[in-house]
């Protein structure tokens, strides 16, 4: 599951006991910053999928501290990214060369036309990766923003 709105000063001694409630973790993911303070949200791996379904329905919304409220739900293995500021000129294959380019498991481009112009692309597009670890290690590489397609 994800869990997000975590309160930023709050580490596992005090998170994990709550998310024992629903059943056994199997792992436990609370995203750091370099400061020492958490990001705000964490993954929780159940060993079951009941026990992740049990854990959205009691913890979604749950009160972690006075007046501060966790959301918890399903994590997806998302394999897509969406990339922005894309060259409406350039084309689909364009597009993929570039992207195979500079990063690894690419499987696909998808790019919308411009309503007005159906040579052009509408300025983004999203990328397909083989698994949702080339995702996550591609987008590690271009989120520092200095990377230009």
């Amino acid at each position: 599951v994800f869990v997000g709105k975590i309160p930023r000063d709050m580490y596992e001694d005090e998170l994990v006991p709550v998310f024992e409630r629903a059943g056994k973790i199997y792992e436990f993911r609370l995203m750091m910053e370099f400061s020492g303070e958490n990001r705000g949200y964490a993954f929780v791996m159940y060993t079951t999928k009941e026990e992740a379904q049990l854990a959205i329905r009691i913890l979604n919304n749950y009160e972690i501290r006075p007046g501060k409220f966790i959301g918890v739900c399903v994590s997806l293995d998302n394999c897509r990214l969406f990339i922005g500021a894309i060259p409406k000129e350039k084309k689909k294959e364009e597009i993929l060369d570039e992207m195979k380019k500079v990063t690894e498991g690419v499987v696909d481009v998808i790019v919308y036309p411009s309503a007005t112009d159906k040579t052009k692309n509408r300025g983004f597009a999203f990328v397909e990766y083989e698994s949702h670890r080339a995702a996550a290690m591609a987008r590690r590489k271009l989120i520092p923003g200095t990377f230009q397609l």
